[in-house]
This record gives structure tokens, sequence and C-alpha cells, in this order.
């Protein structure tokens, strides 16, 4: 699927007439509401097209590549989108509603805390969505999902109601926190759409969809999104400086920097419970100057066990910002005290090259 941003074709979206100002609702109109936010943010949705570093096995070069959705929030050049839909990208481009396709940068994340990735693309002739408060919303209230089509690449639009608010939900190594969940229909593509109230506001980052219970039975209408008020911090900063400004240890990427411990399959020597065994720190990072290693098992932050219940992720997040993280970590079946400051870490390079 490489490169296949270079043919895409869309529909064109019809302008306004200038200077006319849109129609009054009547009260009560959620219809008219409805269609007001659609045409309002359809054109603030981008397709997010990356290509990622070329991977070779048994002699054949494979390349691939990522489709999902974005959202410009800022006319300046800034979209959003989930950390999934760009992690290992070589190249980034997004393709706007009318078709124009763009070089983006990646400016910062905040994975694994929140699957958010924020881009900047040149800018001109934009425009941006305006951001809610998703702590605002009630249960049963009409939601706009507005997204890159699966099929044609046009922007295609949704619509449900809201179905939960401040929703904690487990995953494997991690438990998303303050999701929004809703029953507007959700697949492959729509990550990094825009969740919209009535009001044509952004109020949450589409961000999955569940399709089973943890016990295997099937589910419909469970999609869940990264609710604007958890994410609306991290976003205004890295605007404002074009940094995240949360401290990182550097082991804390779920399924590149650590993974959870098998029980079924523990590391050599390890004979506990929970645990988060490091499988990659990043160079010149704190962990790896206060000596950890790949292999070691990290089994407690600041005295609270690494478990099920308390993904090491989440015990990281937390962690009081600007003090030390003292880690319980298991060596060669030996535990010791392990003393981390945190510091802040530029994103790892992607984009346009």
């Amino acid at each position: 699927m490489a490169g296949v941003a270079a043919g895409l074709r869309v529909a064109q979206p019809v302008p306004a007439a200038q200077g006319t100002a849109p129609p009054a609702l009547a009260p009560g109109d959620t219809a008219g509401r409805i269609r007001r936010a659609i045409d309002r943010n359809v054109p603030t949705v981008v397709t997010v097209v990356a290509d990622l570093a070329p991977t070779a096995a048994a002699g054949v070069v494979v390349e691939t590549t990522n489709l999902g959705s974005g959202v410009v929030i800022a006319e300046s050049g800034v979209v959003i989108t989930n950390y999934h839909v760009i992690a290992g990208a070589a190249t980034i481009w997004v393709v706007l509603q009318n078709g124009e396709r763009r070089p983006a940068v990646l400016l910062a994340d905040d994975s694994p805390f929140h699957d958010l990735a924020i881009l900047r693309v040149p800018g001109g002739g934009l425009r941006a969505a305006p951001l809610g408060d998703s702590d605002a919303l009630q249960l049963g209230e009409p939601v706009i999902v507005i997204s890159s089509g699966l099929v044609t690449f046009a922007n295609q639009v949704k619509v449900g109601v809201v179905s939960a608010t401040h929703l904690d939900f487990p995953r494997p190594g991690i438990i998303l926190e303050d999701m929004l969940q809703t029953d507007a229909a959700v697949n492959h593509g729509d990550s990094g759409g825009a969740l919209l109230n009535l009001d044509g506001e952004v109020v949450g980052l589409v961000t999955t969809v569940v399709r089973s219970t943890p016990s295997g039975q099937n589910v419909e209408g469970v999609a869940l999104v990264h609710s604007m008020s958890s994410m609306r911090a991290v976003i205004d900063a890295v605007i404002a400086t074009g940094v995240n400004p949360r401290p990182r240890l550097g082991i804390e990427r779920l399924g590149t920097q650590h993974t959870p411990v098998d029980a079924n399959r523990p590391p050599a020597g390890f004979r506990g419970g929970g645990g988060a065994l490091v499988t990659g720190v990043a160079a010149g990072s704190p962990a790896l100057a206060a000596g950890i290693a790949d292999g070691d098992v990290i089994t407690a932050v600041n005295g609270q066990p690494v478990g099920g219940d308390a993904p090491f992720v989440n015990l990281l997040g937390a962690a009081p910002r600007g003090r030390d993280v003292r880690l319980a970590v298991v060596r060669d079946g030996r535990e010791r005290q392990v003393v981390v400051s945190p510091r802040v870490i530029a994103a790892v390079p992607a984009g346009a090259r």
C-alpha cells in the first residue's frame, strides 16, 4: 500500500456563499445542529498516510503504509491523530479534503499515556476545528464522528450517542483512562478522527473499537475515544512550546520498551507475580543513566506493585510530576531499588525527509 496517497481523489466540498450567514435554527432542531456541525468540520478532517521504514525478510524488501485520520486544530498547520497511526513512520503525509497532499512531521506525542500524536504540516488554506469541553457531555447526547473514508478516502460521517463518560478500559499492559464511549460506527481508518458535539466542537479523538469482551464474547457498538479534557493540557503545551512537557524515563512505551510479564512464561530467574519486562531502553534516557537494562523486570513503582489492576504505564502516569521515581527492579533473581529522575524527552524524529 506504499504510496497510496499519491492517487487519492476525493470529492470537493461545496463552499458556502461569501458573506452569507448560516440560517437560524429552530429550538430543538437537533438534525439542523448535526448538519451544521458536519458542514463546519468536514474540511478540518484529513487522511494521515504513514510510510513505515522498509523491512527485509528472506531477501525481500517489504514496504508498509498505515492509513488513518487526523484533525486540523490550528490554521498554522497543527494536526492531531492517534500515535499508533504514525508509530515507526519514516515519512508522514496528510491528504486534505480537497485532495491536496502535504508533508507532515511529528511535533510530539503522549504515548503510551494517550494514543495521541501531534503533527505539523505547512499552513495556508486550512480550516481548524474548534476544541470543546468533553466534561460537559451527558449520557445519551448525540455526537458525530468525522473520519477519513476507508474505501473512497473522502471524509465520511457517522452519528451516535454518548454511551459512557470517564471510562477506564483495561487492555493488555495498560488501562485506558478517562475515555468516552460511543455507539457511532467506528472501523479501520477512523483512528484519529474527530468526535464532535452538537456545537461542532471536537470533544474527543477516535481511538479504538471493541469487538469482543475479555472473555471472547462478541460485542457491537462499542467505540472508545480519548476525551479532549484529558488531552487538552498536552495539546496546548505542544502548540505553545513545540514540546510535550511530560517527563519520561525512557522505558514506558508499551510494546517497544517494555511488555507485561507473562505469568505462564516468566523471564528466566523471575519468580514473582506481576511486572514489566524491559525490552528496550531509550538511548540517553534517564532509565539508561540509572543502570536499567534490557531483561530487567520492574515489579513496583514508588512502592506500588505492578500488576493487572495497576499496569506499569498507569503507575508512571500517576507518579508525582517533577519528582524522582523509585523502581523495584529484579535482575538475575535479585531485587534492588533504583531511583530514576524523569525528564522531558523529545519525540522520536519522524516525518517527511
